[in-house]
């Protein structure tokens, strides 16, 4: 484990690299948030490597002399029977179980990456660990195209069990969808809750590496990349249940690919007042380089931009990969090139660069942070096999 320190003031930061993945069977280019349990095991996947080169779902493990030790617990063999590339955010059950899912592998349907050295639409599954002490998958849902297909974006789950995602493209009209899992007497059974058209109603709802945001009410809020009308800059939107066991979309705010920012490609968090945080690739005011944004839901959801990147001025410069608060009510994130830290401001807020990645690039690769303010994430590529990087920021 490498370690960093910076001093600043009276305040040391560090920075610690967990683990470089990337060798020889080991996972490569490790995607979405980390989930940390109570005894400070992290898990994630890598959308490739392991044991047949298809992904992996890991487990990083702390050490009595302060590091931390790898586990593969499951390596995706690819084809109809298994997955491909898995992807997103997992989540665990009660009992220790994973959920999941992958871009590809399963059944290949229209538009479900059939050109790719592992075709298919995709699967959700699920990981339990067996009486021998290993790991097993069992397939819960094969995309077919029609239902979705090509998944980025994690799960979500509801206090009945059910999950809830989002495919970027499939559906009725080719344009993504975002679905429901329940377990039936008969088995899971998925539904598509909405089918996107890449019109008013937006586009491919990729929430790259996050997951779909559920509120108290069980509405559901999220992203979609483009769409939303002549700009074609996506939109923010929710989903409502009703009575009649339908859903209906509402959209929060449609973008204009200009000063309001473009392209939201990962998910949104809400506040406790029920306000949509979020982040745009492109768009705002400085070189198109993308925004922070806020949407208050007491003035009709009205659009605010915190923070306008900027590619060549800006300590954090551009892509940023969604947010998340602290206790304070701060909100940090993640860009291409950085982790920063924005404050509350009369104006725009107040941005403080806390790491500049050095080779490490976490794309698309969102971070948390634990109950004691550490901060935990990945990087797609860098470190010394060029495979990502697993990582821990101390403020």
């Amino acid at each position: 484990m490498l370690t960093f320190v910076l001093a600043c003031g009276a305040q040391a930061q560090t920075f610690q690299v967990l683990h470089d993945f990337g060798a020889a069977g080991d996972g490569n280019a490790p995607s979405g948030l980390l989930l940390k349990d109570a005894a400070g095991n992290l898990y994630g996947t890598t959308g490739s490597g392991g044991t047949h080169n298809w992904g992996t779902v890991y487990r990083l493990s702390p050490t009595s002399t302060g590091g931390f030790t790898e586990t593969i617990l499951y390596s995706f063999k690819g084809g109809s029977a298994d997955g491909a590339y898995p992807q997103g955010t997992l989540v665990r059950d009660s009992v220790g179980n994973f959920y999941g899912v992958t871009q590809n592998g399963g059944i290949t349907g229209a538009g479900c990456g059939v050109t790719l050295p592992n075709p298919g639409c995709g699967v959700v599954f699920m990981l339990h660990p067996t009486t021998t002490g290993g790991w097993a998958e069992t397939v819960l849902h094969r995309f077919t195209g029609t239902d979705g297909g090509t998944s980025f974006a994690g799960l979500v789950q509801d206090s009945k069990g059910n999950f809830y995602g989002a495919t970027s493209v499939g559906g009725s009209a080719g344009r993504g969808t975002v679905f429901k899992l329940s377990h039936t007497s008969t088995g899971w059974k998925e539904i598509v809750l909405h089918s996107f058209t890449g019109g008013a109603d937006g586009g491919e709802p990729m929430m790259f590496q996050t997951a779909l945001t559920l509120d108290g009410l069980g509405n559901i809020y999220g992203s979609a990349y483009n769409g939303g009308g002549a700009a074609n800059g996506g939109v923010i939107f929710e989903l409502i249940p009703q009575t009649s066991g339908a859903w209906t979309e509402k959209i929060l705010h449609t973008f204009q690919s200009g000063a309001d920012g473009s392209e939201p490609l990962t998910g949104v968090i809400l506040d406790k007042s029920g306000n949509v945080y979020g982040t745009t690739l492109k768009g705002g005011t400085q070189l198109g380089s993308g925004v922070v944004f806020k949407l208050t839901a007491a003035n009709g959801y009205t659009k605010t931009v915190l923070h306008n990147f900027n590619a060549l001025t800006d300590p954090a410069r551009s892509n940023a990969h969604g947010v998340f608060f602290d206790a304070n009510g701060n909100l940090f994130g993640t860009t291409e090139y950085a982790l920063y830290e924005l404050t509350p401001a009369p104006t725009e807020w107040t941005e403080t660069l806390l790491w500049s990645f050095d080779g490490e690039v976490p794309v698309y690769a969102p971070a948390m942070m634990d109950a004691q303010g550490h901060i935990w994430g990945t990087t797609l590529v860098g470190g010394l096999a060029n495979g990502g990087i697993a990582w821990e920021f101390i403020p």
